[in-house]
């Protein structure tokens, strides 16, 4: 994707990230390695893990989930945090 193009999508990323996560679609592993495999980028390679920035820190600071209360809590913390909780 050309980077001009990219400048479309960031109000609407971090959001989109967070409800594949929120729906299991996108696994927690999988959006931290990304991020990882991101490190050393180029700069335009970094467009999108820039945007997703507060959300993969609250991802690595996360306690477990241990059963589906803290799971649900765990969810609308991270909407709460990241101003999604009217579009769940």
């Amino acid at each position: 994707m050309c980077l001009e193009h990219a400048r479309e999508f960031f109000w609407s990323f971090t959001t989109i990230l967070f409800h594949l996560y929120d729906q299991e679609v996108v696994q927690e592993d999988a959006i931290l390695r990304w991020d990882d495999e991101k490190k050393d980028a180029d700069e335009s390679d970094k467009t999108f893990v820039k945007q997703a920035e507060k959300f993969i820190q609250w991802l690595r600071e996360a306690p477990e989930e241990d059963d589906d209360e803290d799971k649900e809590r765990k969810r609308l913390v991270a909407a709460s945090a990241f101003d999604v909780r009217s579009q769940l």
